[in-house]
């Protein structure tokens, strides 16, 4: 067991110490309409959950105070959703925000008395195209007083890890629908030498394992 202790030690240090951290973004409900998009009143009824596909992807760039949310995600129509959004602006709660955390119940986040781990990205650009119609963040992206939030508890929905905001879009004939609201929860994606040292972890415990089975297979009368 040393070997998986050491493999999972390895793969929190590098995920800790890397400049990129890379996420698979997945949708916070599941059964029917789950989805990590809901596009308000741009359709109707079941139609407005979009469904985060595998290729769904958030990273972070630590040194650099940016993020970007891209892939697709898939209503019950089949409608197909591209998404490519950057985001900047990054302000650490521990420094204080004037910023809304957005809980279903819209109360504030207060950086002093809140235990959860939450940080804001203040700025937003990029597009959601459905189908091929682009519909673009609006210049001032944030519906009310939010921004994109990201840590622990940031889902709004359901306060996993993982993220979430409210979007201010408009589509190409100038249209501004109602907000839109993402909420996703996030995974880490191991780096290639973190799946390298997990793979020789298992092969090291099970190795273990079957030197122990064939000393236990030897009797002596």
């Amino acid at each position: 067991m040393s070997a998986l202790a050491l493999a999972a030690s390895g793969m929190m240090t590098t995920t800790a110490s890397a400049e990129v951290l890379i996420f698979n973004a997945s949708n916070y409900t599941s059964g029917n309409n789950k989805h990590g998009l809901w596009t308000n009143n741009t359709n109707v009824g079941s139609d407005r959950f979009y469904a985060f596909q595998n290729d769904a992807i958030f990273t972070v760039d630590t040194i650099a105070g940016t993020a970007t949310l891209t892939g697709t995600a898939i209503n019950g129509s089949n409608n197909v959703a591209d998404i490519n959004l950057s985001f900047g602006g990054f302000l650490e709660t521990t420094l204080g925000s004037a910023f809304t955390y957005k809980k279903e119940g819209g109360l504030a986040y207060d950086p002093l008395t809140d235990t959860q781990d939450v940080d804001f990205f203040t700025t937003a650009t990029g597009s959601i195209a459905i189908d091929g119609y682009s519909y673009m963040l609006q210049a001032d992206p944030f519906a009310g007083n939010h921004a994109f939030q990201y840590g622990v508890g940031a889902n709004a929905k359901n306060g996993a890890f993982g993220a979430s905001s409210w979007l201010l879009v408009e589509g190409e004939g100038g249209e501004r629908p109602r907000h839109w609201d993402i909420n996703v929860n996030l995974a880490a994606v191991p780096e290639p030498a973190t799946w390298a040292f997990m793979i020789f972890g298992f092969g090291a415990v099970g190795g273990a394992l079957r030197r122990k089975k064939s000393r236990q297979a030897v009797s002596f009368a």
